[in-house]
C-alpha cells in the first residue's frame, strides 16, 4: 500500500501576524506606501502560515514581505503534495503523526 501525502495529514492556512496595535498599524502603513510606489510584493507580510493538523496549530511561519510570504505559501504546498507525513514532520519541526 503507498504511503498517503502530507496533504492528507497537515494543511497550511494564512492567519493574522501576531502583535500588538502598533505594529499591525505599522505594518498595514507600510503596505499602503509600498503600494503607492509600485512595490506591492516588498509590503510587510501583515499574515503568517500555520501549520495545522486536524485544526491544531502546530506551528507558525512568518515572512519578511509579501512576496516571501507566497513563496513559502508555495514551497509549503508543494511539499505538502510530495513528501510524506514523516518527511514533512521533519522538515518543519514538527511532531510525528
Amino acid at each position: 500500500m503507498d504511503e498517503p501525502v502530507a496533504a492528507e495529514v497537515y494543511d497550511v492556512v494564512l492567519v493574522d501576524r501576531l502583535g500588538g496595535p502598533l505594529q499591525r498599524a505599522a505594518r498595514w502603513g507600510g503596505t499602503i506606501v509600498a503600494g503607492l510606489l509600485e512595490g506591492s510584493g516588498m509590503a510587510p507580510a501583515v499574515s503568517e502560515l500555520s501549520i495545522r493538523s486536524a485544526g491544531v496549530e502546530l506551528r507558525r511561519v512568518s515572512a519578511v514581505d509579501l512576496n516571501e510570504l507566497a513563496d513559502l505559501h508555495d514551497r509549503l504546498l508543494l511539499q505538502l503534495e510530495t513528501t510524506t507525513p514523516a518527511q514533512f514532520a521533519e522538515t518543519w519541526n514538527l511532531p510525528t503523526p
